[in-house]
């Protein structure tokens, strides 16, 4: 344990810092508030202390708890204060939870866990533990005493959470060493969610060393909260047993978010100088211009070519049946090698997930 400056010496609380650090809820006398501090227990590489220092000072996400001080022994670092976070653990969720609330969970844990991947950073320990949400109801995520660098992903010593670590990680390679990528975040992130929504239980076979994946009990069609296919396939695709079959995170994030605006997305189509809506309202519009026809249709998702006639091109592309319609276009509808054709501008709403 460190000597404390003089500005955190009141210690509220001890907390369990695992194996590797000491962990106090102390005073900030200057800003009278709680801040954790953390420090290393003796016997442990400094450079632990340093990779979650390191890692913290390089994420800036609302989704993960920042660094607030240094401390030093002269010219030596021996500990660093982080955010407390003043809240509730994260919980199971109700059977009876909307897809909506429930996704919108996941949005925010995957938002923090793309945040820290677009830093460089893989975190190693993502689990219901290393999470809370804040009196403001945003989740954090904390605990990054193993954060490795992405271009640095690989380790002799073996740490892991049972129920939570990818199957790969448990395979050393000749030399030894146990290699990695970001998508073991992801695995963890999928066990994660299926604790949620299992109400905290998860199946044994995830506790093996490696874990048995894919295995029914953790497939997500089989939990009591009932979830869209769209969201049950994304989800399952996280406890994939081969790394390069799970989504990254960014790719969850831009998924998730798509579902949570499901049926609020609005596309306004000009023709002739009359507007005409596609949205949840009002799912489809045919416009023609003589023998030329396009069709378009809203799924709740995209809107999306579901029938079209003679010449029909999109930003001076021939369309193709599914073809999805996105941003700010233009659809031409007649025969480019005669006059008389007509333009359609079409624009689709942004709506942006509130979380």
């Amino acid at each position: 344990m460190i000597n404390l400056p003089s500005r955190y010496a009141v210690v509220i609380q001890t907390l369990s810092g695992g194996g590797m650090s000491d962990t106090l809820v102390c005073r900030d006398e200057n800003l009278q508030r709680k801040v954790v501090v953390k420090s290393l227990k003796a016997g442990i590489e400094k450079h632990r202390l340093m990779d979650e220092l390191s890692a913290l000072a390089d994420i800036r996400s609302k989704y993960v708890v920042q660094v607030l001080d240094v401390l030093r022994d002269g010219s030596d670092i021996v500990g660093f204060v982080e955010e407390f976070i003043e809240g509730s653990p994260l919980k199971p969720l109700d059977p009876a939870t909307s897809e909506t609330k429930a996704l919108g969970l996941l949005y925010s844990i995957i938002s923090g866990i793309n945040d820290i991947h677009l830093a460089n950073r893989v975190h190693r320990d993502i689990k219901p533990d290393n999470m809370k949400i804040d009196s403001s109801g945003v989740l954090k995520i904390f605990d990054f005493g193993l954060a490795k660098m992405q271009s640095d992903a690989k380790t002799k010593q073996l740490y892991y959470t049972a129920f939570y670590t990818a199957p790969e990680v448990f395979k050393p390679d000749k030399d030894g060493n146990h290699n990695f990528n970001a998508s073991v975040d992801v695995f963890a992130f999928g066990a994660t969610a299926l604790w949620l929504f299992n109400g905290g239980n998860l199946p044994p076979e995830l506790g093996y060393t490696p874990p048995i994946v894919p295995a029914v009990p953790s497939n997500f069609d089989n939990i009591p909260l009932k979830l869209s296919v769209g969201a049950t396939v994304l989800l399952n695709r996280c406890l994939s047993s081969n790394p390069s079959s799970r989504p990254s995170a960014a790719d969850l994030k831009a998924a998730l978010g798509k579902q949570l605006l499901y049926g609020k997305h609005r596309m306004l189509l000009t023709h002739n100088g009359t507007d005409h809506v596609v949205d949840s309202a009002k799912k489809q519009v045919k416009l023609s211009s003589g023998s030329d026809t396009v069709t378009i249709s809203y799924n709740g998702l995209d809107f999306v070519v579901t029938a079209f006639s003679g010449h029909v091109r999109h930003n001076n592309k021939q369309v193709m049946m599914g073809y999805v319609l996105q941003g700010s276009s233009v659809i031409v509808l007649g025969d480019p090698s005669l006059r008389g054709r007509t333009s359609i501008t079409a624009d689709v709403s942004h709506p942006e997930v509130m979380n």
